[in-house]
């Protein structure tokens, strides 16, 4: 059965990786990287990065996460392994290579935190999974974590190293899709890229203003603001180039 599994690996590696390629923005490649996860027997899925230099708590991370409720992400990733430090620490990216859940120990001398972690863990049904360092241009770094198994077999050496070839060529195609990503001087406001996002879906300044509960003066004073960071003229080209650098989301 083994030899089975790992011949499907194999082919993930090699065949489903050049799927990747086809994914012509952030949005797509999350769907295909999820697609890809599920398909194997991984229930969750969470990616972090960071801006160059900074730790994932940073608040211009990207994060995406599935198969986890905004509730337990929130308790157990945010509250637990990125500001206790498990995950933020130089030791989670000087692994370079996969490690597991149950290694977190390893990185922290500090047992009664982990003892907590676990706890926190188990609370939200999570108790094994892998988390893979992942490494980009410019300083581009970040983390990807594949968890909830359907079979112990995925937590095998040897599947480990598959996925985590699959994290990393993920990464990198994002790299790929976002080169601008921090290219701007300054960073979008929460509430521009929110103003961004709508504009982006098609929705007028005024309805806008309706959804966020603001006055359509302000909407306009936020999407000027937008439009000077993002070196943008009118919102078609703003929301555009928010869409591309990931700022937003459709």
């Amino acid at each position: 059965m083994l030899d089975n599994i790992y011949s499907e690996l194999l082919t993930l590696t090699l065949d489903e990786i050049t799927g990747l390629n086809q994914c012509d923005s952030p949005a797509a490649l999350w769907k295909y990287v999820l697609r890809i996860a599920r398909k194997y027997g991984f229930r969750s899925t969470i990616y972090a990065c960071p801006p160059p230099h900074k730790k994932p708590t940073h608040p211009d991370t990207i994060i995406r996460y599935a198969g986890i409720s905004d509730t337990d992400f929130q308790k157990f990733v945010m509250e637990g392994l990125m500001k206790q430090g498990h995950i933020t620490t130089k030791n989670s990216l000087q692994k370079v290579g996969a490690f597991r859940w149950t290694d977190i120990a390893n990185l922290t001398n500090r047992s009664q935190s982990f003892e907590d972690l676990k706890q926190d863990a188990n609370s939200v049904e999570i108790d094994e999974g892998w988390i893979f360092p992942l490494f980009g241009p410019q300083s581009r770094n970040g983390l990807a974590s594949y968890g909830g198994p359907k079979h112990q077999e995925l937590m095998d050496e040897k599947t480990g190293a598959q996925f985590r070839v699959f994290a990393q060529m993920s990464h990198l195609r994002l790299c790929q899709l976002t080169p601008d990503l921090y290219g701007i001087d300054k960073s979008l406001s929460r509430r521009e890229m929110q103003i961004i996002g709508w504009a982006a879906k098609g929705k007028s300044n005024s309805e806008i203003g309706t959804i966020l509960s603001l006055s359509e003066s302000s909407i306009d004073s936020y999407m000027r603001r937008a439009f000077a960071k993002l070196d943008a003229h009118d919102r078609t080209s703003a929301s555009v180039k928010a869409i591309s650098m990931d700022l937003v989301r459709t």
